[in-house]
């Protein structure tokens, strides 16, 4: 694949395997506790689009059965690089929530806004319990939101892009995660 001048690779595929399988496995312990105690899956939520690489690899590492229930959030302008809305807007609607623990699954915390609006109205619909995995946790001097499990903190502002994630809608098929530089 012809990786544009200007993406400098920061996590390999083979980084990416290893979070993941550490991540499944800390969270099969989890799921499996719920199991044994209400003998429920835990709701696994992708939130789409970015989070669905992720989502894909860490439902295969999690031992035991999940049930899937995707939701959109929608958090930065379209075609815009670190733009956000003012609001994060999320429907929670098709999501069985009542009564059962969630696990939220996105591709990258930044400012935490859309977990925190997610956990919030998860919480409003009856979740019993609302944890999070995301693969990258960039850490800032005022944490927002706090994912229960994360693959990679991350201490930079840079943008981020492949394994989901995208800039201006491209490059989300990527393997690895690049960042963009600006030059």
């Amino acid at each position: 694949m012809n990786i544009p001048k200007n993406f400098q690779l920061c996590y390999t595929p083979e980084d990416i395997s290893k979070a993941v399988s550490k991540l499944g496995g800390e969270i099969s312990k989890w799921s499996k506790e719920i199991w044994d105690d209400s003998h429920t899956d835990v709701v696994a939520v992708p939130i789409l689009r970015g989070g669905i690489f992720f989502f894909a690899d860490l439902v295969r590492a999690i031992e035991g059965s999940v049930e899937i229930a995707p939701v959109k959030a929608w958090g930065y302008v379209t075609g815009q690089i670190q733009q956000a809305l003012d609001k994060v807007t999320v429907d929670v609607s098709s999501i069985p929530a009542n009564g059962r623990r969630i696990l939220l699954v996105d591709d990258i915390c930044d400012s935490g806004r859309t977990l925190a609006e997610l956990t919030s109205k998860l919480k409003e619909a009856g979740a019993l319990e609302v944890r999070s995995a995301v693969l990258i946790k960039r850490e800032l001097e005022e944490e927002t939101f706090s994912p229960d499990w994360v693959g990679f903190p991350y201490p930079g502002p840079e943008w981020f892009v492949g394994y989901g994630m995208e800039d201006s809608e491209r490059w989300r098929n990527l393997p690895a995660v690049y960042i963009i530089k600006q030059s």
